[in-house]
């Protein structure tokens, strides 16, 4: 005959040993002990993809699948369409190789436990390729800034000097001269001589 035991509202703290005492219609008891373990409910995994290092058309990439709240009872599995690299352990990290020129690669960690299980996917080949050479792999993106920065800087200060120059020379255009004497024709000077006279 089968029995089963039923606890509600169950918690991890009723996890432990249990003695139950059956008794036959003999009246003879019979002790019997059990273990019962309560698990969490295991919670979305999260999984980071890191480019580790981008050479020869191949992208060495590290995945990390972490559990929120974790204990030692979550396992890990993974799986990958394509053709990536890399031996899928069961490990919550995973180091692959994916081809430049692959087909699309997702891979899926599944995080599990006893009770449930939790799955979380990354596309490979859209996390290489931000990281696939070109400018700021031969030049920092920190010395392109800078660059662009000190240009702008220039180009400002000589807007200003320029503005600066063109706004004294109308000054001194438009600026009546101290006094100064009109300049007379030939002809108004010997006018004026005679009426001297």
């Amino acid at each position: 005959e089968s029995l089963s035991l039923r606890i509600s509202r169950v918690s991890t703290a009723d996890s432990g040993v249990y003695r139950a005492d059956f008794e036959d219609a003999a009246g003879v008891l019979t002790p019997l002990c059990f273990r019962v373990r309560v698990w969490e409910p295991v919670p979305q995994p999260h999984l980071e993809t890191r480019v580790l290092q981008w050479e020869q058309d191949r992208c060495n990439l590290s995945l990390l699948c972490t559990v929120p709240g974790a204990d030692a009872d979550v396992s890990y599995s993974w799986s990958c369409t394509g053709d990536p690299l890399g031996a899928l352990e069961h490990q919550p990290r995973l180091h692959l190789q994916v081809l430049g020129d692959a087909d699309p690669t997702v891979c899926r960690c599944n995080a599990s436990n006893p009770a449930s299980w939790g799955t979380a996917s990354a596309d490979l080949a859209a996390a290489c390729r931000p990281a696939a050479p070109g400018l700021f792999s031969i030049v920092p993106w920190w010395a392109v800034a800078m660059s662009l920065l000190l240009a702008l800087a220039i180009s400002v200060a000589i807007l200003v000097a320029c503005y600066r120059w063109r706004n004294r020379r109308k000054g001194r255009l438009a600026a009546p001269p101290g006094r100064v004497e009109q300049s007379m024709t030939v002809y108004e000077e010997v006018g004026k001589a005679q009426t001297g006279q």
